[in-house]
């Protein structure tokens, strides 16, 4: 087939579509103008009826009236009475010539639409929609100037043997004729235009029907896929911000001082005692099967006894032995509020409020902007929404804890419990999580790759919605090495452990 460039040009190709036929193509071209003949002839005629009238009398073209009459009906007769014998000439030329000659045929049939279209378009601006407007007494008023007639009760008069609602029903028949026959006349220059049977040609019959489909669905779509998510993802950041300007400082905690023993008072009671508790091994046979709290009394008997079993040059070694052979192995764990070692035999239970920070530190997870921007701020299939666990975390609760903790009061045992989960919770944003005494590293929840610095989304361990609960860091600034010629103690330290500029300000 001649015309190949319609299936692309310079590397381009259109979409692919379904096979056309140009047989059907034919039929329909047939079938549609064959509907045309009888509504075109009737169009034409009364068209010409209309501007013959307008003609004969030129006022009625002329001021207060629609200048555009005589015009309109003129083009309206004009297309109505070129369309009428084309339609039997192009069915005759379908027959003999086909192929590419089918494009031809139909840019013939959309330039006479044009025309019919013009003068339709025209005329809908000085007639009635519809034969309700001809009726009476709305014909004698329809767009009537300040001491004139009304266009057709002038053209009745002029005509002497006619009335204002016949003359006004003709010209709106023949206008519904010339609608529908431009409507009909639209279809087969569409058949004949998009006639290429070929599934990449761009005059494919089917490609409009996609090309309007797409303009439809196109925008929603992108709005709701593109635009919304970066309005949510921009009030998320600014959100964010606002917090961070708020709630930058660590939770301070009171620490209670360092026991330092008056070593040059010291007069050990019972030295053969100490003797023997100072072997470590020794000790560690004696505690074994022993509960950590017992072993905890054990050491207040005497001076002597205490630091033995608790020396203070080596805590940081002696402790964690302590702690792997006391108490029942299978039952082991720590305290929930002092994280003393505990077991089924020696902790204590009470029926508490539940402790919020639990949840958040055990279970939330941190999100890369990438991640929380795919499974969140674009509301994709099986989107959560955010987290509304916190109605259930005040819900009472049995809770194993020491029998130290177990006589203090409880209200004030778990707001300093709470104020420890604050700063596990900011430790944990800044990449500082320890878990069974080994410092790891913070990963992203989704994609597991590395956090940088910036704004930190969370999500809910347990509902997977995103947690907007103020106890997660909103902003986590960069890390840098300690500067050992300042005399830095810490690791290292972050910009948000500078006092922010805007501080100085809030406290004028």
């Amino acid at each position: 087939m001649a015309l190949d460039f319609l299936t692309g040009c310079f590397g381009w190709r259109p979409t692919k579509l379904s096979r056309a036929s140009e047989k059907h193509t034919r039929g329909w071209i047939w079938a549609l103008k064959l509907v045309l003949v009888i509504p075109c002839a009737i169009a034409a005629f009364g068209a010409r009826d209309s501007y013959l009238r307008v003609q004969r009398h030129p006022e009625l073209s002329q001021e207060p009236y629609n200048e555009n009459v005589r015009l309109s009906l003129l083009l309206t007769y004009i297309g109505g009475i070129a369309i009428f014998p084309w339609l039997f000439i192009s069915s005759a030329l379908l027959l003999q010539w086909q192929g590419p000659w089918i494009l031809l045929y139909g840019l013939v049939d959309f330039g006479l639409a044009i025309t019919l279209a013009v003068g339709v378009g025209l005329q809908a601006e000085f007639l009635p929609g519809s034969f309700k407007g001809c009726n009476f007494p709305k014909v004698e008023g329809w767009q009537v100037a300040p001491g004139q007639k009304s266009m057709f009760a002038l053209a009745a008069e002029l005509d002497g043997n006619s009335t204002a609602k016949g003359v006004c029903k003709g010209m709106v028949s023949a206008w519904t004729l010339a609608v529908s026959t431009l409507f009909f006349q639209m279809l087969v220059a569409y058949v004949g235009i998009f006639f290429d049977e070929r599934e990449w040609s761009i005059l494919n019959p089917m490609r409009p029907v996609v090309w309007l489909i797409v303009a439809l669905i196109g925008p929603p779509i992108i709005i709701h896929d593109r635009l919304f998510p970066k309005i949510r993802l921009t009030f998320s950041y600014l959100k964010k911000t606002f917090f961070r300007m708020q709630f930058t400082r660590d939770v301070k905690i009171e620490q209670p001082p360092q026991f330092k023993p008056p070593y040059e008072f010291f007069q050990v009671s019972n030295p053969k005692l100490m003797d023997v508790l100072i072997i470590e091994h020794v000790l560690l046979n004696i505690v074994d099967y022993m509960h950590y709290e017992d072993v905890v009394n054990f050491s207040l008997v005497s001076r002597a006894v205490r630091e033995a079993v608790f020396p203070p040059g080596d805590l940081v070694h002696r402790v964690p032995k302590l702690k792997e052979r006391c108490c029942e192995a299978a039952t082991k764990k720590g305290c929930l509020y002092c994280n003393k070692r505990i077991c089924f035999w020696c902790k204590a239970q009470r029926f508490l409020p539940g402790l919020p920070g639990r949840r958040h530190v055990t279970t939330c997870q941190p999100y890369c902007r990438k991640c929380y921007y795919h499974h969140f701020a674009r509301h994709p299939r099986g989107y959560k929404k955010p987290c509304k666990c916190r109605i259930t975390d005040r819900s009472h609760e049995f809770q194993d804890m020491c029998r130290a903790c177990a006589s203090k009061d409880p209200v004030q045992m778990q707001t300093i419990r709470h104020k420890r989960y604050q700063q596990e919770a900011r430790d944990i944003g800044y990449g500082r999580r320890v878990l069974n005494g080994e410092a790891v590293k913070v990963f992203c929840g989704c994609c597991k790759g590395e956090l940088k610095s910036g704004i930190r989304w969370w999500v809910c361990g347990k509902c997977k919605g995103e947690c907007r609960d103020a106890i997660h860091p909103p902003y986590v600034g960069k890390r840098r090495d300690r500067d050992v010629e300042s005399g830095e103690n810490e690791d290292e330290k972050t910009e948000e452990a500078k006092e922010p500029w805007w501080r100085k300000w809030s406290a004028l």
